[in-house]
């Protein structure tokens, strides 16, 4: 469906129930009008049984889903609840989203949303997202078995924490797919304390992530663990000891060879351009 396609049945006055066996959504939004981010929530709830969301193309979406409003008791905050019902339910029926190409994405889903269904989550080229979800979503995706993300500049991690000094633990019991490629801003799949369980994986596939400096903070349980693979070769795969310290020592292998590589462009740029003498100095100093 295009933005024509969802206009229509959005403004039409339909049945009730005629979307209501639904359950596959690819939207492909085109040209930059920054206006089509509000028109996706308006169709949502009429799918309510919707498992599989494909999103690509949408300049104007900020967040994928409504977010939450303050709930306000006699002039005091007395916490935070969803704008719209109907998001809780939608999320919890999803088996599968996408979402391509959609720039001004800052945020996946407010944080008390469940995605207890999901098993396929996918997201690249989407920009301004610094994180895909937080702790207490990504403990509800129990039945996931592919993540991948690709092309997001901004990303700093892929599980943000809300209490760094918690010990708790996630487990991702179905998780056989991990795949994290073009990540130029990460620098970590996440940074809390918590134990994080992977008993089903068998290779993380991670490639131009260059300041992923470690895996987690905390302990990793990957008993299935094989390796990382770092182009798409598959037998191209680095293993030591585990996920953690494989993951630290790619990092410390490629941090020397891009400085050698950068100072040796400096000092070759500066030769031709002052000569020989100012080169011997540069070095020395």
């Amino acid at each position: 469906m295009n933005e024509e396609n969802i206009t229509f049945l959005s403004e039409a006055h339909l049945p009730r129930n005629l979307l209501c066996k639904l359950s596959i959504l690819y939207v492909i939004f085109e040209g930059y009008d920054n206006n089509k981010g509000t028109l996706l929530f308006d169709f949502l709830h009429k799918v309510p049984n919707l498992k599989k969301l494909l999103v690509s193309g949408c300049y104007g979406l900020t967040e994928i889903f409504p977010h939450e409003k303050l709930q306000v008791h006699d002039g005091i905050l007395v916490g935070l609840e969803l704008e719209h019902p109907w998001v809780k339910s939608l999320s919890e029926k999803l088996e599968s989203l996408t979402l391509n190409n959609c720039p001004r994405l800052e945020k996946l889903v407010p944080c008390d949303v469940s995605f207890v269904n999901l098993k396929e989550l996918i997201l690249t080229h989407c920009k301004r997202m610094e994180y895909v979800c937080t702790f207490s979503t990504v403990k509800s995706m129990v039945q996931l078995e592919r993540l991948d993300i690709q092309g997001c500049e901004s990303m700093k991690k892929v599980v943000k924490e809300e209490d760094e000094n918690a010990f708790d633990e996630i487990i991702f019991g179905r998780l056989r797919e991990l795949i994290l490629i073009s990540l130029q801003r990460l620098e970590c799949f996440y940074m809390g304390n918590a134990t994080l369980q992977f008993p089903c994986l068998p290779l993380a596939r991670v490639a131009k992530c260059p300041n992923m400096k470690t895996f987690s903070k905390g302990i990793i349980n990957a008993p299935s663990f094989l390796g990382v693979v770092t182009s798409k070769e598959v037998w191209d795969c680095q293993f030591d000891d585990d996920i953690n310290t494989t993951m630290e020592r790619l990092f410390h292998e490629q941090v020397p060879n891009s400085s050698v590589k950068y100072n040796y462009l400096l000092i070759y740029n500066i030769s031709l351009q002052m000569g020989p003498i100012h080169v011997k100095i540069l070095t020395g100093f």
